[in-house]
């Protein structure tokens, strides 16, 4: 059962559910075309607004919560992963964490698409850079579960993050980046490096066109 809409809220953590939330567990494939809105009532500066992508080199897409970027809602899960067919490649949701350049084996994308892009790897907050790529990086990879929308308790479409390639738990957030934008980080589990800001965000699958938007610390 999927519902009407296929907007999808990332999910922070259950909450008291005020819908009647269907039996059983959804796939972790979702063909159709969705968005991603960013819902935590806890920081109005994030609630509700919708995950945009960033073009940098080498058909890389970095993600920021709109009004930054490009509006994403051409996004397909195969197998719990985010992925899109962008210019004939597909790229899907990674987490990199690496600080310096890559060996040429697997050689850093060209940044110059973007004017100031944001550290892989920040150790201050031991958060790691969320962004889309055709290689081989460790995946983000996602459950999808029926939740209840905290603003109008309609029954929603969540995706609730799993494990980076391998790693099980922590979570996916947001926190201010350079240019006044909020960009997507992965935290991970028992991360005791609080010196800045990143809330959790819940993951909402949301039908939408490209073209709706609204815009890590």
């Amino acid at each position: 059962m999927w519902l009407p809409t296929s907007l999808i809220a990332i999910a922070v953590a259950a909450a008291t559910l005020a819908c009647e939330v269907p039996p059983g567990t959804p796939p972790d494939n979702i063909p159709e075309g969705f968005a991603i809105q960013v819902q935590n009532a806890s920081y109005s500066s994030i609630h509700n607004r919708l995950m945009n992508q960033w073009a940098a080199g080498g058909g890389d897409q970095h993600l920021y919560l709109s009004p930054a970027g490009s509006p994403a809602g051409n996004l397909a899960l195969v197998n719990g992963v985010i992925t899109q067919l962008s210019d004939d490649k597909t790229i899907r949701a990674v987490i990199n964490g690496e600080v310096c350049p890559s060996p040429p084996s697997h050689p850093s994308p060209d940044l110059s698409s973007d004017p100031s892009p944001e550290a892989q790897y920040t150790a201050f907050d031991n958060t790691t850079k969320v962004f889309m790529t055709e290689r081989g990086d460790p995946r983000a990879i996602y459950d999808v579960a029926y939740g209840c929308n905290p603003d109008t308790d309609a029954l929603q479409t969540e995706l609730v993050f799993k494990e980076r390639a391998g790693v099980t738990g922590g979570h996916i957030c947001v926190r201010p980046a350079s240019g006044n934008r909020y960009e997507f980080r992965y935290s991970p589990p028992g991360n005791t490096g609080k010196s800045r800001t990143c809330p959790a965000a819940w993951p909402l699958l949301q039908g939408t066109k490209p073209g709706m938007a609204d815009s890590c610390r």
